[in-house]
């Protein structure tokens, strides 16, 4: 796996300084808009554009991917709380004498004859 990662982040490296390579021409540039959130930028080349916009992205999709990874860390804290309780619970019931668990079971016997079901045959 970490292969193929390694491969797709080489091809992504290559394609960038390709369009980069291409695009360094002085007569490629465009303006940027940022009116509501800060001033305007005129005659940004393109090449620059593209790269705050991978930094962006990237930045993005890592806030993206803590927040799955803390949610997930907490789910698996929990529920490696819940078996360490279940497998305590588990070991004191195996420890438990023989006589005791004798009680229990005609307890549960008893109670299963006044148990009505509505699904019995009549």
């Amino acid at each position: 796996m970490w292969v193929f990662r390694a491969l797709l982040m080489a091809i992504l490296v290559v394609l960038l300084i390709a369009f980069a390579y291409n695009n360094l021409s002085p007569d490629q540039v465009v303006d940027v808009h940022l009116s509501p959130l800060a001033h305007d930028y005129v005659d940004v080349p393109v090449v620059t554009v593209v790269f705050w916009s991978f930094v962006a992205g990237a930045i993005l999709a890592l806030i993206l991917f803590l927040t799955g990874y803390i949610n997930q860390l907490i789910v698996i804290r929990s529920l490696r709380r819940q078996v360490k309780a279940l497998e305590t619970e588990l070991s004191i019931l195996r420890n438990r004498p023989i006589e005791d668990s004798a009680g229990l079971v005609s307890g549960a016997d008893q109670r299963q004859a006044l148990i009505s079901s509505p699904f019995k045959e009549s």
